[in-house]
């Protein structure tokens, strides 16, 4: 029968693994084009093949010039608002879910407090009955011991 891994050697062989597997996504093409393109040698040939022109822009004339800020700030406002909407429609959800939790959780504590309480009543109510019991079988016997037997 062969013995399993512990614990700690399960975990450190997942552990080199998932290492293994973020250094292949280090390496990908994709990642070393990135690194390549921020070299300060691509963006010297990207400006000396004339792709890009030293003097000239490749943004839209709206974009570059003054009246960029209009539809910038526009869009930025637009998607503030509705991220803020978002939010605050996320919050008023969870909060409705945490007051529905919070509301079960209390009449839930409520039921058991009236339980706990029937409980501790029903005990009471016990005890009083097994001393009135005790009380009787001592009563009992005592007049048993005290009255004359059957052939005295």
């Amino acid at each position: 029968m062969s013995e399993q891994p512990s614990h700690a050697e399960r975990f450190n062989a997942h552990a080199a693994a998932h290492d293994a597997a973020q250094e292949q996504r280090r390496e990908s093409l994709f990642l070393r084009f990135c690194d390549w393109t921020s070299e300060v040698i691509g963006w010297t040939l990207l400006f000396a093949s004339g792709v890009v022109k030293p003097n000239a822009s490749f943004l839209p004339s709206w974009f570059t010039g003054t009246a960029y800020n209009f539809p910038l700030n526009l869009l930025t406002t637009v998607a503030e608002l509705f991220i803020g909407f978002l939010v605050a429609a996320a919050a008023n959800r969870s909060q409705r879910v945490l007051s529905t939790i919070i509301d079960g959780i209390r009449t839930m504590l409520d039921k058991v407090e009236t339980g706990v309480e029937g409980q501790q009543q029903l005990i009471q109510q016990n005890l009083a009955l097994t001393q009135e019991v005790h009380k009787l079988a001592a009563e009992l016997h005592a007049h048993l011991m005290a009255s004359p037997g059957p052939g005295a």
